[in-house]
């Protein structure tokens, strides 16, 4: 190890001075006191370490803990579950942005992605990794991070309708700086990820950039794969209705009329001519067979909701618990929702809140 500079040997000197007697006499909350356990064994640890750059200055018999757990505190940068200093030293307090509350990781639904990233520290330590492991969960318009996909709630949020999102390769100088990806805004606080690998850093700022464009436009998005793509979902959508009794009625009646209008033939005429009520006992009959097969298509297409369901966005259809849905489009099926008419109004609603109205 090289030489470490006097200015620097000071001022840890002095840090450990002041978490190690100036603290001690405090009367201090639960989590400070965890705090300075954890600093007191991150020292400690130097001290084993580095015995010759850092001597130790004070005794730390009546620290609780053994060798193992000082050694395991030091630079810890993996999601834990205990309340260890490391693993906030990069947020600090919690950061909710807006009015976003805490939440837990598994108490969001309908993610348009999420997964495992490493977060940049907003201020690096000298104890800890720059970079931090992090549950990173895109909700909607909100961006979420958590310790690990089990925390109670999170370490941060923000909206990213503030924010613009960008590849970038100038943040790390190893071999994963080709994955890593940055929110920045003006006058904001700049974050900055990085996925493991580079496809799947490409997968998160193309899924956050289309969210965004969602966002900034008041027609719903689509993938220009989906224009190449033309196909229905719903069956019997695309194809032409069946005749109604109305239009067949009017069929016969213009051929009733176009048989009056024709010059009368030889009364030995060899062809049969049905009885008018016959023929219009058989229009009847097969119109009703085709309003009964528009029936049953139709039917496949009515939903009811299983819980009720706020608007988040204009976009969105709001509805309730028991609201028959017809169902529109399924062409977001992979994004998890659908496109719903209520009441005359059209929007999309998340498919995982809806079930099959009639049994078929």
């Amino acid at each position: 190890m090289g030489t470490i500079p006097n200015e620097i040997r000071r001022l840890l000197d002095d840090c450990e001075l002041f978490v190690t007697e100036i603290l001690e006499d405090e009367r201090l909350s639960e989590s400070a006191a965890e705090t300075r356990k954890v600093l007191l064994n991150n020292f400690l640890v130097v001290h084993t370490r580095l015995p010759q750059e850092f001597p130790a200055r004070f005794d730390y018999r009546d620290d609780e803990g053994s060798d193992d757990n000082r050694s395991s505190s030091l630079g810890r940068s993996v999601p834990s579950d205990d309340a260890s200093v490391s693993d906030y030293q990069d947020d600090g307090a919690p950061e909710y942005l807006g009015d976003i509350p805490p939440i837990g990781a598994q108490e969001l639904t309908n993610n348009l992605k999420q997964g495992f990233l490493e977060k940049k520290r907003k201020d690096h330590s000298f104890f800890g990794s720059e970079w931090q492991k992090r549950w990173c969960v895109l909700n909607h318009s909100v961006f979420y991070y958590f310790g690990s996909e089990k925390d109670k709630q999170q370490k941060g949020s923000f909206y990213i309708s503030d924010y613009s999102v960008q590849l970038s390769s100038s943040l790390r100088k190893d071999s994963k700086k080709t994955a890593c990806f940055e929110f920045t805004a003006p006058g904001r606080r700049a974050f900055q990820f990085t996925a493991s690998s580079p496809q799947e850093a490409r997968e998160w700022v193309d899924q956050i950039n289309f969210v965004l464009k969602d966002l900034s436009s008041s027609v719903i998005p689509v993938d220009d794969d989906e224009y190449e793509d033309e196909y229905d979902d719903i069956e019997g959508l695309s194809a032409p209705l069946p005749p109604s009794v109305a239009q067949v009625s009017q069929v016969s009646k213009q051929i009733r009329r176009q048989e009056k209008h024709e010059p009368e033939e030889d009364e030995d005429d060899i062809y049969e001519e049905l009885p008018e009520d016959d023929l219009q006992e058989q229009v009847e009959e097969t119109a009703e067979k085709n309003n009964q097969s528009a029936s049953s298509s139709e039917y496949a297409n009515y939903y009811q909701g299983l819980w009720d369901c706020q608007a988040d966005e204009t976009d969105e259809l709001d509805f309730k618990r028991g609201d028959l849905i017809y169902i529109v489009s399924k062409e977001y099926n992979i994004h998890g929702w659908w496109v719903g008419e209520l009441n005359g109004t059209v929007g999309i609603v998340p498919k995982d809140f809806l079930q099959p109205a009639y049994i078929l």
